[in-house]
């Protein structure tokens, strides 16, 4: 046995720091193998319905859900008004308790602009796998007897097919971005995977090292 105070105490906080790590990581392990706190998002249309989370959007989309059809229905029985609209894409980023009917176009605006991502660069909203409700283009109105009318319809469709109006586009939404100095990182870590053996590496390769060192420090107290 030990007689030094000194090695006796090292002796001692090696026992107990394994023994403390092995408990902790147990526990954690096991809590989080029965209960991992991961709540699974909405990911399409059918979902939304059945969680019966408010809807909101605009007035000027009403006409989108003038009909008799079961998905125009559904949305006008979870409809909330709310004004300005603004305060439901406020509830909807950071309570989590409305969901939002917007463009495609608007929302990469708001996400350019740095509305929709966090202090940490985070998106904070997500959209629905299916979740289009309506499709719409964009046209330019010109009088019928124009006759230029056929050379800018020639110069629109080049533009659009040589990638030029694309280019224009992405080119607004960096210069958005760089002026907001908020940059959305969306990385494969945003999504939820399945938590297995495999992500717990680095804490077996800690406790392998703990009960490797303890199993020296006796080694050399028997010794």
């Amino acid at each position: 046995m030990a007689r030094a105070p000194l090695l006796r105490s090292l002796f001692l906080s090696w026992v107990c720091f394994p023994l403390a790590f092995s408990t902790v990581f147990q526990a954690f392990l096991t809590t989080f193998l029965n209960d991992s706190g991961y709540k699974t998002p909405i990911q399409n249309t059918d979902e939304l319905f059945a969680s019966g989370i408010n809807l909101a959007y605009t007035t000027d989309l009403n006409f989108i859900f003038e009909t008799e059809e079961t998905e125009g229905s559904k949305v006008k029985r979870n409809r909330i008004n709310c004004s300005p609209f603004e305060l439901c894409v406020g509830w909807a980023i950071y309570r989590k308790n409305v969901a939002i009917l917007l463009s495609d176009m608007s929302a990469e605006l708001q996400c350019a602009r740095g509305y929709f991502v966090g202090e940490n660069s985070e998106p904070l909203k997500c959209g629905l796998e299916n979740g289009v409700f309506y499709n719409s283009g964009l046209s330019m109105v010109m009088l019928y007897a124009e006759p230029l009318k056929w050379r800018v319809k020639e110069i629109i469709d080049r533009v659009v097919e040589a990638g030029i109006y694309k280019y224009w586009i992405t080119l607004c939404f960096n210069s958005l971005k760089i002026n907001s100095g908020k940059i959305a990182i969306v990385s494969s870590f945003d999504g939820y995977y399945s938590f297995n053996l495999y992500h717990m590496q680095p804490a077996f390769y800690l406790l392998l090292m703990a009960w490797s060192l303890s199993a020296l420090l006796f080694m050399v107290e028997v010794l």
